[in-house]
């Protein structure tokens, strides 16, 4: 497991530098370098988990947990451990700020959180509704929004990185900007780096799972994704130290709308799609964590790490909420609520914050 964290460590470094330059080759704004580019990219290990699942588990019923866990844990995990991993990273980095706030691209900030919401609502509620005609044509519909979501941020052309900065690629020798082939060929070294490190990370959670002996869709909810999901808030916590924002934030938002849409129908088209109570439960922590930190944004106009943390806290819920289901500990019962004061005084703190400001 060490290192398998090591390899995706490196990965990310080399696909962020890599990926940066392809954006500038191909023209694209910081948006679509950000959502589409590497969050595609980055998407890779946690999505062959519930493919793998789906297509060599058999059909059995632990199968079917692991994939819709890890299906349903990906945009969970990235909403509120990767919203914490953001508050932290901006509030260590020694950049000077007119207050600590990210700098958000509110045209693409907007865009990625309204599909994400979208697509995330249809998915659970298909999962809800027994109807053939329903999952006959619930794929189409998610395909058809990500394709949709995939035009509108590739015709955003503001923010073109042209005269942004860039390091050097690292597997270059020669001085000047880089060959295609030569950011390609990092690209890809990137990728094996990542998927192979994932890939290593999850055998190494599934024996560890093996000795809580916990229930498997728990497990897969709370600990596949954090093994595979490692490489959007990595990449995301180097573009913040590297002072570009928009692209670590749009690198989360984009792999959030991937996982809500082209992953998800392929679950649902080649599953019954039947969620049960504890996978609505953390679909509807998700809903929650996204849509406190869009519904902020929209009535204060900026992201502040007060708002990010309090988010975070959904995502214990659902493990507190296991243990005390699991062991019969009757006080861990009130940690939802406690948790959900605790969001309400982080709120409070920020608005006050932001109205001395």
């Amino acid at each position: 497991m060490v290192l398998a964290l090591a390899m995706i460590l490196f990965g990310a470094e080399l696909f962020t530098n890599a990926v940066e330059w392809f954006g500038r080759k191909l023209g694209l704004g910081q948006g679509a370098v950000g959502s589409v580019l590497a969050a595609l990219g980055t998407a890779l290990p946690e999505t062959a988990v519930p493919v793998t699942a789906i297509v060599l588990g058999g059909g059995s019923s632990a199968a079917q947990e692991v994939w819709i866990g890890g299906i349903l844990g990906a945009p969970f995990l990235l909403v509120t451990l990767g919203s914490l991993v953001m508050a932290t990273a901006l509030l260590l980095s020694t950049r000077v700020r007119n207050g600590v706030y990210l700098d958000v691209h509110p045209r693409s900030f907007h865009r990625d959180m309204v599909f994400f919401l979208l697509a995330y609502a249809v998915t659970l509620l298909v999962g809800s509704i027994q109807s053939d005609l329903v999952h006959r044509w619930a794929p189409w519909v998610l395909v058809a929004l990500y394709c949709l979501f995939v035009v509108f941020t590739v015709r955003d052309k503001d923010a073109i990185v042209t005269e942004t900065h860039l390091k050097p690629l690292y597997m270059q020798r020669r001085d000047g900007p880089p060959t295609l082939g030569a950011v390609l060929l990092q690209l890809l070294f990137a990728l094996v780096l990542i998927v192979g490190g994932a890939q290593l990370l999850s055998v190494g959670v599934e024996h560890l799972a093996g000795i809580l002996n916990w229930p498997p869709f728990v497990l897969s909810v709370l600990l596949i994704p954090l093994a595979t999901e490692l490489p959007e808030t990595l990449n995301s916590v180097v573009w913040i130290r590297q002072g570009k924002d928009a692209l670590a934030l749009g690198n989360i938002t984009g792999a959030m709308v991937f996982q809500s849409t082209l992953v998800p129908a392929l679950g649902i088209w080649l599953t019954p799609w039947r969620l049960t109570p504890e996978a609505l439960f953390t679909g509807s922590l998700t809903l929650a964590a996204a849509s406190l930190i869009f519904g902020v944004f929209r009535l204060r106009g900026r992201m502040s790490p007060g708002v990010l943390m309090a988010a975070s806290l959904l995502y214990w819920v659902l493990p507190l909420q296991t243990l005390a289901v699991h062991y019969e500990i009757e006080g861990l019962y009130w940690i939802g609520p406690v948790i959900g004061l605790l969001v309400l005084v982080l709120l409070m703190r920020t608005g006050r914050q932001t109205r001395s400001a």
